[in-house]
């Protein structure tokens, strides 16, 4: 049977420090304690499926993960949620290696458009 994903989009900013008299970049620094989940310019939460096309947040499923990517548990500190994997547990970037079907993530995500409209079709998973 195969298993049901989805991933939740989340945005985590960067600070960009210049030096302004070399016109060079000084630092680069990411702010991980201030994530929080991405939303299309129609205020919607981005929602995708294995293959990285983008669902409706308001599906059942979406509903689910978007929950378990943030529990109303974890939010009461500032940051992703206190039951996220330690940060140093993350990832830098989708696998490069070929999955089952021979794609790999890191294809299937540089073949779409992260806010294109979400699909209102049901699709099986």
């Amino acid at each position: 049977m195969a298993t049901t994903t989805r991933w939740v989009r989340y945005v985590v900013p960067i600070m960009v420090e210049i030096d302004c008299d070399d016109d060079r970049i000084g630092r680069i620094v990411a702010l991980p304690e201030e994530a929080r989940p991405d939303r299309d310019d129609l205020g919607q939460f981005c929602v995708y499926d294995q293959n990285f096309v983008r669902h409706h947040a308001d599906g059942p499923i979406e509903t689910h993960a978007y929950w378990v990517a943030n529990p109303p548990s974890g939010c009461g500190l500032p940051g992703p949620p206190q039951d996220w994997p330690d940060m140093m547990d993350w990832e830098e970037g989708f696998d490069v290696e070929p999955d089952d079907e021979g794609v790999a993530e890191e294809d299937r995500y540089a073949e779409i458009q992260p806010y294109a409209e979400a699909d209102r079709t049901e699709q099986p998973t």
